[in-house]
Formats: structure tokens, sequence, C-alpha cells
């Protein structure tokens, strides 16, 4: 991997401070600028962000979600510093990123390609078109379209271009009232934090509910050709919300479904003529073979980079700049270990009491181990990904030995609440 060029800058847009955190003391000081709604700003108080990280220049305000705005900063950019990459940070950053990295004339998803992975009813007709398996759906605009297209089977509602499982619900069945209510509930979902408060358009889908086990597939893209790959097993909490309870990978699976998922994301990368960068692809292995869940155009959330980081001894974020940068990179072909992380449930109501976390640090092949609430916090039924409460993450030479070892760390931190 070649260094990045000191006298060059790399644009964020969207701030992702876990991304900063991995880069800080790796990247050349003051060579990152990162783009951000000015009301985000103001509601995570990153006024002085720059001064948490020594690679961080500073944060630029601009809209970018649903916004052209950052866009307009392009020329401005490039004459203050050489640009080397454009990196989007965030889900909702996705398309302005794209946008950006083609009016710089630097690699990057394609406009087209970063617009088809931020709306998943855009994205089910390009990859459809392009042979890529997906459920039945169509897109809702109120409880009436839910009860049609559901019928008498299960079925699921969600929003077409949001992130975070944010909204997302599974129904085993519907009635006029219960497509009422998971209609309010879809419509009305809201993140605070992670949107301006301008007025944004929201789209829904009811889609054809699989069964099957759930994966996801980490990729690297360079010029339309998978780079480097790897398959995730993921588990997901039972209810109408799915959201993700723990990862392992690499996935043990037997050859011909390591080759149906190969194909299968060779596929997506030529149906939605994904140029340079990173897919997050989530798919249901039905009895057909894979089938598109969705599919995100930046670093996965859940700790997914430090899973294949660990698994691989690879430093994917460093990459990803790389490749953004035209930069030649060297990636392994497999795997060394694996790797795995669960994330901590707690009863909810008001916290009490947590223990155990320095017992779960110190068991065998445990990397990390974090509690994201304190006493007095409350703690709300997981209805996104944003209402777990800490996680632990763990290695060992086999999926079988690593998933003994997280679930051991899991069991051994006590969230108790009244």
């Amino acid at each position: 991997m070649t260094a990045p060029d000191p006298n060059a800058q790399v644009v964020f847009v969207g701030y992702n401070a876990a991304y900063l955190r991995a880069i800080d003391g790796k990247v050349p000081s003051g060579s990152v600028v990162v783009i951000e709604e000015p009301d985000i700003i103001r509601k995570r108080e990153l006024q002085d962000a720059a001064s948490r990280f020594d690679c961080l220049e500073r944060i630029v305000a601009a809209g970018y979600q649903q916004s052209s705005e950052a866009l307009d900063l392009a020329a401005g950019l490039a004459a203050e510093r050489p640009v080397a990459a454009v990196v989007p940070g965030l889900e909702y950053a996705v398309p302005a990123a794209a946008a950006l990295a083609e009016k710089l004339g630097l690699p990057g998803a394609t406009e087209e390609a970063a617009q088809a992975l931020r709306d998943k009813a855009r994205l089910r007709e390009v990859s459809a078109a392009g042979g890529v398996r997906n459920p039945r759906w169509r897109e809702v605009f109120g409880p009436e379209d839910i009860l049609e297209f559901a019928g008498d089977g299960p079925v699921v509602v969600k929003p077409a271009n949001r992130q975070a499982s944010v909204g997302v619900q599974l129904l085993d069945s519907v009635d006029a009232e219960g497509a009422a209510l998971a209609w309010e509930r879809t419509s009305s979902a809201s993140e605070y934090e992670q949107v301006p408060d301008r007025e944004l358009r929201w789209r829904f889908l009811a889609e054809e509910r699989l069964q099957g086990p759930e994966f996801s597939i980490e990729a690297l893209v360079r010029d339309g050709e998978v780079v480097f790959e790897n398959v995730t097993a993921k588990s997901v909490i039972e209810g109408p919300h799915p959201v993700e309870l723990g990862h392992l990978l690499p996935a043990p699976l037997d050859d011909d479904t390591q080759a149906a998922f190969a194909t299968a994301i060779r596929r997506l990368v030529a149906a939605t003529g994904f140029r340079t960068g990173i897919l997050h692809a989530e798919w249901i292995l039905t009895e057909e073979g894979p089938t598109l869940v969705e599919c995100a155009g930046r670093c996965p959330g859940d700790y997914l980079i430090d899973l294949v980081d660990l698994a691989y001894d690879t430093k994917i974020r460093l990459t990803l700049i790389d490749l953004l940068a035209g930069r030649p990179v060297s990636l392994p072909s497999a795997a060394r270990r694996t790797s795995a992380i669960r994330f901590l449930a707690a009863e909810p109501g008001t916290v009490t009491e947590v223990s155990g976390l320095e017992t779960a640090k110190g068991l065998p092949g445990v990397h990390d181990a974090e509690v994201d609430v304190v006493v007095g916090q409350e703690v709300r039924p997981w209805a996104s990904s944003w209402d777990r409460a800490g996680h632990v993450i763990a290695t060992g030479p086999d999926a079988a030995g690593t998933l003994r070892r997280v679930l051991d760390a899991d069991a051994a931190i006590r969230i108790a609440t009244d």
C-alpha cells in the first residue's frame, strides 16, 4: 500500500468518528476535511471535532442529504489543496460523495450507482434487470397498499431510503388494523441526530417476507472488478423489528454456497454499474439461492470493518482511501482466523446496575467489550440499531470456537434494569 500524498487532502462526506479514529496517526496530520450538515454539526456538537483527531483539519458545513449544496464546494476544495479521494462517511452521504468524486475526476461509485444504492426501490429494479434474485415487492403510499400487497401472507414493510433498520417491520400477517399500525410506525420513524431539520423525502416499500439464514457480503471493487470479498453470517432478534444481534465472519459455507454468493455480488456490481469503492450487500439464502435484501455503498456499521480487519489482518479503511485515490492496493485472498460480535441487550426499563465488563474483557479471545448505557439511563425495546446497549468482539481459530467465545463474553456482562 502506497503512502498518502502529504500534500493532498481526503474529503469525507459525513462525519464518521469510528473511521477517523481508525486512521488517525496513520494518515498525515490535517489531511482530512469533513463535509457535514449544519444541523447535524449543531445536534452532535461537532463544532470542535477537529481538536479530537490529528488527521482532521476542519469540518465544512454544507448540505448533502438530498441536496447538491456539497457539490458546489468542489472547485473551492480543489483550489485550496489537491483532493486525493472522496470518501462516503455515512449512509446518507453516498450519492453526494459519488457526485463530488465525479466532478473532481476521481474514482468512485458513479452517481447512477450511488442513487440506486440509496433507494431500495431503484435497487430492486436495476438489480433484477441484471439477473440478481429479488423478493416480490412494490412501493406503498399508505396502509391500503400494504394490505393489498400482503394478502394473507407475511410481509416486510420498510422505508426505501433510510438506514440502520429504522422503520423496518416484519409482519406474520396483515389485517386492516395491522396495516394501519405498520404504516404509522414505518412512516413516522425518526433519527433526530442523523438527519437535518429540513423536510426530506422518504419512500416506502412492502416486500415478500423471505425465509432462510441471513448473510452479508463486504466487497472492495476497483473499476467494476471485485478485488476483495468476505461473506458474514448474521443473526437478528426475533419479532417485528429485524435488528442485528450478532455477526460471524468468514461465514462457514460449503463450496457451492460460497460460489453462489461470489456470483451474486458480481452480478450486483455489474447491474448497478458500480465502479470503485466498497459494498455491503445483505442477502437471505433461500432455497433458490442468495436473494438480495439491500446494499450500501459505504463502510458498514456494526463494527464489521473491525471484524474484517481482525480476521484478514487488513486495514480496510486505509485501503478504501487508497482505492478511491487510484493507488495500488494489496489484499489477502483468505482469512487467517474468524471473528465475531455480539450486541448486548437488557430488559426495557431504567438501568440500575452494570457488572461483569472487566470479566468479559479478560476472557480468551476477547478483543473488545463495551457497555453503552449507564446507571439511570432508560433502555428501550429494540426497534433499530440505535437501541442496543453495547457489544463484545472475539476471535478464534474457527467459527464454532469464536462463536462460543463471544457468547461467553456476552453472558459475563449483566445490565440490570428496573
